[in-house]
């Protein structure tokens, strides 16, 4: 379902973008300076800025320590990353953009309260919710309700990570809400301001109630949250056509160009510039051996066609990881699998091809379907389909869902061909545990082992926070750990014990293998 905008639709947007700085759609997010916009403009810079944290810093690491991708050993340096040895000058910007963005999605939501527009501020309440679960699962505890105040408390106190869960309840309750308001003159429609749903208010009542399942599957084992747990399942109970359903992928799209920094943010760091040459981290990355070893013992041919461009070694086709923390020779970029056809085209494909101006996926219905099959098959949501009808529906939207963003000249020149729909029959009645539903030992771990497939390449913090939650599937450590644990967590940034140190001091020594986040009960 592709929603992307025409160029005449965002020119306006994109002028006054570039007039606050050097960044596509980039706005002042402080709301005490001189500079003014409109809730409509800040909305849209907001949710492009949203995806690009998530696609971008946030994304790769939790790529990488959940087993799927690995630097090659045409780069050096991600010494913090194999280790675990992180410090508090790690990854800072996964702590600091959330933050940045929230102050915009405030602003818009109070400027659209103040002329009537709840649809726009329904919006940002949801993406409130959606940032402040990625910092506390980031982080554990965080300002809240001291937070985004300006001036007003420029050392904002921490809340308590696990109340801050309860409270992106009430967040996303309240955006249903407002989304809820009947679209008139007074009420208009967000229209092309919305770079996911294009303003339709059905589609994000579905993503808030398929990001509250995830929040609430999150904390379903901590005790203390029985309650609210049942009382917001009984909301969702039904039909899953209350959550994002097939081909409703949460996607944003602002109108990207072939023009340098207006390309597809996540196809210009790691595919290529608009001059159709490799970018200068093209060969940095790749996947793990043991995330390619297991979709091919699988037989997950398909996956394995458009997320991966093979090698030949010794005269055969093969797909090639890295033992994750090695960087030798031996794992030299051209020696490895890169990212395939579904993400990237290669070498003889990009000047034709149309991936620079890709959706990136916010959200996708694959996920929603492994969200709702698990919280049935743990008897927290009743449902109209069964949870094996909702495994199923989750593995075929996987197919799907990188089927539709797939390079297919560049699929072909690889791989030569592929049929979709008979290889997901194969697949899912091949007998294999953790596969076939019905030859599955557990069905939980066959739930949570296909939807870390599922976020492979679009959601990777996810597939990390997952992997704490769950322990599934057994990641191997790095080559180069330190220990004998992985990390559970990220340290407050240093900026955080330089400007906010009282309260960022009364949060306890904060060790990154020990001090987990409330919802990690494993």
């Amino acid at each position: 379902m592709k929603r992307i905008l025409s160029y005449l639709c965002v020119l306006g947007m994109l002028m006054f973008s570039f007039s606050c700085g050097d960044s596509f759609l980039d706005v002042n997010t402080n709301p005490n300076s001189a500079v003014s916009s409109t809730p409509e403009l800040t909305l849209t810079a907001a949710l492009a800025g949203t995806v690009n944290t998530n696609r971008l810093s946030a994304n790769e690491i939790g790529a990488m320590w959940s087993g799927q991708w690995s630097p090659s050993g045409s780069v050096s340096g991600f010494t913090q990353e194999k280790t675990y040895d992180i410090q508090t000058n790690f990854r800072t910007t996964i702590w600091t953009e959330p933050y940045n963005n929230l102050q915009d999605y405030k602003y818009a939501e109070q400027a659209a309260l103040a002329v009537g527009k709840k649809a726009i501020a329904g919006i940002c309440r949801v993406m409130k919710a959606y940032n402040y679960q990625l910092i506390v699962d980031a982080y554990g505890n965080a300002p809240y309700s001291d937070a985004l105040k300006g001036t007003a408390s420029i050392r904002p106190a921490y809340d308590d990570a696990s109340a801050i869960y309860d409270s992106l309840i009430r967040d996303i309750n309240l955006g249903i809400e407002y989304l809820g308001a009947p679209i008139s003159s007074d009420n208009p429609s967000p229209g092309a301001s919305d770079i996911y749903y294009g303003g339709d208010a059905d589609l994000w009542i579905k993503f808030a109630n398929t990001l509250k399942l995830r929040i609430l599957i999150r904390e379903s084992g901590v005790t203390g949250k029985a309650s609210i747990i049942s009382t917001e399942m009984a909301k969702l109970a039904g039909s899953h056509e209350k959550f994002i359903s097939e081909d409703e992928d949460v996607r944003a799209n602002p109108g990207y160009l072939k023009t340098s920094g207006k390309q597809n943010p996540w196809y210009e760091n790691y595919g290529y510039s608009s001059a159709d040459t490799r970018s200068g981290s093209h060969d940095f990355y790749g996947y793990s051996d043991f995330f390619v070893k297991f979709l091919s013992d699988t037989r997950d041919s398909a996956r394995i066609k458009l997320l991966t461009y093979p090698v030949i070694v010794a005269g055969d086709t093969s797909i090639v990881g890295v033992p994750f923390g090695e960087g030798n020779d031996t794992y030299l970029y051209s020696k490895i699998s890169g990212y395939g056809p579904a993400l990237l085209p290669n070498d003889a494909s990009v000047k034709a091809s149309t991936l620079y101006q890709r959706d990136q996926i916010v959200m996708s219905a694959a996920e929603s379907f492994f969200l709702q099959a698990e919280a049935v098959q743990r008897g927290l949501l009743t449902s109209d389909l069964s949870a094996q009808a909702l495994y199923e529906a989750g593995v075929a939207q996987s197919f799907a869902l990188l089927s539709s963003m797939a390079d297919y000249t560049a699929l072909a020149s690889a791989w030569k061909s592929l049929d979709v729909d008979t290889e997901l029959d194969l697949y899912l009645n091949s007998g294999l545990n953790n596969v076939d539903w019905t030859s599955s030992a557990s069905k939980l771990d066959a739930i949570r082992t296909q939807k870390w497939i599922a976020l492979a390449g679009i959601g990777g913090f996810e597939a990390w926070t997952e992997y704490r939650r769950t322990g599934v599937p057994i990641i191997p450590l790095s080559t180069r750990a330190i220990g004998a644990q992985q990390p559970v967590r990220l340290l407050y940034p240093l900026s955080e014990y330089s400007n906010n140190a009282d309260n960022t001091n009364k949060q306890g020594t904060i060790n990154q293998f020990t001090s987990k986040i409330f919802w990690d009960v494993n």
